[in-house]
């Protein structure tokens, strides 16, 4: 599963994700992991990640790329068509419950949307709204988090406001390595270290970091 945190500012996006590759049998234990996975697939307008299936995922966007040539409305068929031809290889009830999220670059904003299943398994696409945290995760306790979050929701800061590309980056990097270590302490689903970008209509920011200390 996956570990993601996104924030849509007024004039930027911030997206997060661990680097866990799990498998797990049908019933949700654990078979094995292993950590230096990317989750996060540029494409020309953004980046693109997913919480779930992970082969699903990869498929979906492999789709959207070489097949629907980026054109984004097309992203909801590509994840569509994707868990059609998966739920005929397995059955994992993850397939089910397998959503995106990306970041599109249009003319006066960076915009950050989410498509995810309803009641029918249709997808659904919905834009996040300015200043909002997305919190995508397996294993829905973030108690040992819940301080933290609600120090980066108090204290969100567009890209505008800072002078310095590295200052933006610096003010947001160090609370969400220590969201991730904490709660990667809490989810053996998810790793402390993580993947991230940092997107605005000026700057782009995109890197990997062990987190360790």
């Amino acid at each position: 599963m996956t570990f993601i945190i996104a924030i849509q500012l007024e004039d930027s996006i911030i997206i997060a994700a661990d680097n866990r590759s799990v498998k797990i049998d049908k019933g949700g234990s654990i078979l094995s992991f292993s950590d230096g996975m990317t989750k996060l697939y540029l494409w020309e307008n953004g980046v693109i990640t997913g919480a779930g299936e992970v082969t699903l995922i990869y498929r979906a966007i492999d789709f959207f790329i070489k097949l629907a040539k980026s054109k984004i409305e097309t992203l909801p068929k590509c994840l569509k068509i994707s868990r059609m031809l998966r739920e005929l290889e397995v059955e994992n009830f993850q397939i089910q419950i397998t959503k995106l999220l990306y970041s599109y670059n249009q003319p006066n904003k960076i915009q950050l949307y989410s498509i995810q299943p309803d009641h029918c398994g249709e997808y659904q696409v919905k834009a996040c709204e300015e200043n909002e945290i997305l919190i995508w995760l397996f294993i829905p306790h973030v108690e040992a988090i819940t301080p933290l979050l609600k120090k980066l929701y108090s204290n969100l800061r567009s890209r505008h406001s800072f002078n310095q590309k590295s200052e933006w980056f610096e003010y947001y990097i160090i609370d969400l390595c220590e969201i991730f270590r904490i709660q990667a302490g809490c989810d053996s689903m998810m790793s402390s270290s993580f993947s991230y970008v940092f997107q605005s209509k000026e700057d782009y920011v995109f890197g990997h970091t062990l987190n360790i200390h």
